[in-house]
């Protein structure tokens, strides 16, 4: 079985020279090994790409994504999630900021990364009531939020962790307790592969590995990887 994912979307998933590594690649590995299935995790090139891959066949398996009308046309995906994904607020260290619920957000001054989606109804509000500018990178938001330009970040909880963890002031950078909304990533089997005859027993075993914690150990054990294998910048 061959198959790839984001290249740059740490804990979950990240590039290592060919190769594909990260916490969906250990879950995955682990479910197809107990079926006898050969899990091959492979770099495809770009997201889009990733994506324009399964579309014409040439992968069996696009791991940890959202699933969206447009990619039902060409994957197959699992019934229950891979992982937990949820969203919350990133603020410095010291500032005693306290988000309840994200509506509390509108009395703040924040920000969030360009193309960052969450899921409705938070995409809504981000747009229409916080109206948070769409084009602002990583780092021009860190410098903005260490400057006191910004209370605080929206961001992937797991993936904000990873990617503030190999910066020189991640101490100064923490995220809220809460999350702020729950999110989950599937995987999709490409519907056109031999392959997507395993969905069940992938189902089957995607809630067991999620409801045991097993998941959310993946998730922490490659954070801690990934940063331990990053320059720090």
């Amino acid at each position: 079985m061959t198959a790839s994912a984001h290249p740059s979307y740490p804990p979950y998933h990240w590039q290592d020279g060919d190769r594909i590594v990260g916490a969906s690649v250990d879950l995955n590995k682990l479910v197809f090994s107990e079926i006898g299935v050969e899990f091959a995790a492979v770099f495809a090139g770009p997201w889009k790409r990733v994506l324009k891959s399964a579309e014409n066949g040439s992968l069996d398996f696009v791991m940890s994504l959202k699933q969206t009308e447009e990619r039902n046309e060409y994957l197959t995906f699992t019934k229950y999630p891979a992982f937990p994904n949820p969203f919350t607020a990133f603020t410095l260290k010291d500032a005693g900021v306290e988000v309840r619920h994200w509506g509390d957000l509108s009395r703040l001054r924040g920000s969030k990364n360009a193309g960052d989606r969450y899921g409705q109804p938070l995409d809504d509000y981000v747009e229409k009531i916080l109206k948070l500018p769409d084009n602002d990178t990583l780092e021009d938001n860190v410098n903005r939020l260490l400057m006191g330009r910004l209370d605080y970040i929206l961001h992937g909880r797991y993936v904000g962790q990873a990617q503030f963890g190999v910066i020189d002031t991640a101490d100064k950078i923490v995220p809220l307790s809460n999350n702020l909304i729950d999110a989950y990533v599937h995987s999709g089997f490409v519907t056109s592969s031999p392959c997507a005859e395993h969905l069940e027993h992938v189902n089957r075993r995607y809630l067991e590995l999620i409801g045991d914690g097993t998941a959310e150990r993946l998730l922490y054990e490659n954070l801690q990887k990934w940063v331990a294998s990053q320059p720090f910048r």
